[in-house]
């Protein structure tokens, strides 16, 4: 699925190499990637995620740039804003979609979910009884949504659609259910509300769509609550750090003290980023904060075994 161009564009410049290049119109680029044109030029305009060429007009897209793109929308898939995306290398988005957890192992559980819209419950009730999401709750819009005080209890997920893009909307289903996962759909909206929604790490879709790529997106920011790790618990008080760290003074590395200001500026970190709030993104660094400190707790606590200062689990002696 190519669409290559000759260069009988004029200021369309390209030296030998890229004249051999495949190039791909941005319709097609949307057809392959499931990035809508939309969406395509909102990122160009707001990230600076230009087309490889233009002629006139029309937009071209590198083969390497479909495969970034593609790798991107993985990402945003998983729940990824596309803010903390743009400025990766290849490289580190291969190692973020490594580090995606496995369809394998996970729970088959389907999410709980909330319908808001009139059209959102219309194209509902056309598909067939063999969903992959369980629907909880079903509401005509957003203020019949507020209006309904005992809402639903326990929903993973809320799919909400708005007639216009707005991030306040996701406001108010916080409100109600601040630990579910969003999946917009938006029928009008400016480059820079949709921006702003995907910036929460809700995945924006822009409105219609199918019934498939809904399922698609709740099924993908579920699975990746359900994967995140837990905040680790902390394995020295301060008081036990400062008599760690005056214990082992003669320590010739160093090592023992070092560690001890690493752990106490992640014991910092981590407390900083809890106060931001509780946002998928910022409960993420945070519980990555408590994971990096627990690895150099376990370093410091051999350390403190070897040294005596700490006593040898039974299970290590036998």
């Amino acid at each position: 699925m190519r669409d290559q161009e000759p260069n009988t564009e004029p200021g369309l410049d390209r030296d030998s190499d890229e004249a051999t290049e495949d190039l791909y119109r941005i319709g097609t680029v949307a057809q392959i990637t499931q990035i809508s044109v939309e969406r395509l030029r909102a990122w160009e305009r707001r990230y600076g995620l230009a087309p490889a060429h233009r002629a006139g007009k029309t937009r071209f897209y590198s083969a390497s740039q479909l495969a970034r793109l593609t790798k991107i929308k993985r990402l945003i898939d998983a729940g990824q804003p596309i803010s903390s995306l743009v400025e990766l290398s290849d490289a580190q988005l291969d190692e973020r979609q490594m580090a995606l957890p496995s369809a394998a192992g996970m729970s088959t559980q389907p999410a709980n979910t909330g319908l808001i819209g009139t059209n959102l419950l219309v194209l509902e009730q056309q598909q067939g009884e063999d969903l992959r999401i369980q629907i909880a709750g079903r509401w005509a819009n957003l203020a019949a949504f507020e209006q309904d005080q005992l809402g639903v209890d326990g929903l993973d997920a809320v799919v909400v659609q708005m007639p216009v893009a707005k991030v306040e909307d996701l406001d108010v289903i916080v409100d109600y259910y601040p630990n579910a996962q969003i999946v917009a759909l938006y029928q009008f909206g400016t480059a820079n509300n949709v921006a702003a929604i995907e910036e929460r790490g809700v995945p924006a879709l822009n409105w219609p769509t199918t019934w498939q790529e809904i399922e698609n997106a709740v099924t993908s920011v579920h699975r990746q609550a359900n994967a995140s790790e837990k905040a680790a618990a902390r394995r020295f008080s301060d008081e036990e750090l400062v008599a760690i760290a005056a214990s082992t003074l003669s320590d010739p590395t160093g090592c023992p003290q070092h560690l001890v200001e690493l752990i106490s500026q992640l014991n910092a970190f981590a407390d900083y980023s809890r106060s931001l709030g509780d946002e998928p993104l910022l409960d993420g660094i945070h519980v990555d904060a408590t994971q990096a400190r627990s690895h150099l707790e376990r370093a410091l606590e051999a350390l403190a075994m070897a040294e005596g200062l700490i006593a040898t689990p039974e299970s290590e002696l036998t």
